[in-house]
């Protein structure tokens, strides 16, 4: 691979990355910072939780204070309000840290970029490193939309999106870490029937007959009824990310089913890959 296609890898995994961390934060119209992040010692602690409520607000981020506050929504879906956290990371000589935004069930649904600090003096050091974290978070540019799937909701998707049938959309179980963020989902064909498939990279049920193999670059896909490479994917700098060989947008794994996400004529889509 030439540097040249290097550099536009890197790019395309960059702004798919920040795309997806955008609609991720878009789901949640209200948002909630503890009294005292883990890392001090005292309740807003040389004034870190206040400046990180300012940054957010700053933002177009709604903070809310305490359940006194809470509107009739949120009230009824708990799940409309993230998490924020500011987490300390180790650092030699400099002061790193890192916001963290979870969502209802404590899953981490974005992490900010890390922002370092050499000033000695506390307030500044955290300061300066909180500023530099919230620039990543400033460039996405937050904007609530209603959420693609959160529990307790009764909307499932925005009144812009288009409605498919049930059995037409591939599922996504709650034991998987973030719903699946889109700005509009389009028809999803449904699964065709569950057969047996091997694998080395990874146990995939339910699926056509495949055959996963690693490769240096991540894995390829191969029909076990022609032997020939259907798809190859390469891993990111983003675990779990990849990109797929000669073919627009990204491939990730979601539940059982691993899916394509690309952009077509100003619509994000996500469909079945394999």
């Amino acid at each position: 691979m030439t540097p040249i296609s290097k550099l536009f890898l890197t790019l395309f995994v960059v702004l798919n990355f920040n795309a997806f961390a955008q609609t991720a934060l878009n789901q949640y119209k209200y948002f909630s910072v503890p009294e005292r992040f883990e890392f001090l010692k005292e309740s807003d602690q040389y004034q870190v939780n206040s400046l990180t409520k300012f940054l957010l607000q700053k933002n177009g981020l709604i903070v809310l204070q305490s359940e006194d506050d809470y509107p009739e929504d949120l009230v009824s879906n708990r799940c409309l309000m993230a998490q924020v956290e500011v987490v300390k990371l180790k650092g030699f000589l400099k002061t790193k840290l890192q916001v963290q935004f979870k969502n209802c069930r404590n899953e981490v649904i974005y992490t900010s970029d890390i922002g370092m600090s050499r000033e000695k003096e506390y307030i500044k050091a955290y300061h300066q490193a909180l500023r530099g974290a919230f620039k990543s978070i400033s460039d996405l540019g937050y904007k609530f939309s209603s959420p693609l799937n959160t529990p307790n909701s009764s909307k499932t998707f925005n009144s812009s999106i288009q409605r498919t049938d049930p059995s037409e959309i591939v599922s996504s179980p709650r034991s998987q870490p973030d719903p699946i963020p889109s700005a509009v989902v389009d028809k999803i064909p449904p699964p065709p029937p569950p057969v047996k498939s091997s694998t080395e990279l990874d146990k995939l049920q339910d699926q056509p007959p495949f055959i996963v193999r690693s490769t240096p670059f991540g894995f390829d896909v191969i029909s076990t009824a022609t032997k020939e490479i259907v798809f190859s994917l390469h891993q990111t700098m983003y675990e779990g990310l990849y990109i797929i060989e000669n073919h627009p947008g990204i491939a990730y794994k979601r539940g059982n089913r691993w899916v394509r996400e690309y952009i077509s004529e100003n619509k994000t889509i996500i469909e079945p890959l394999f």
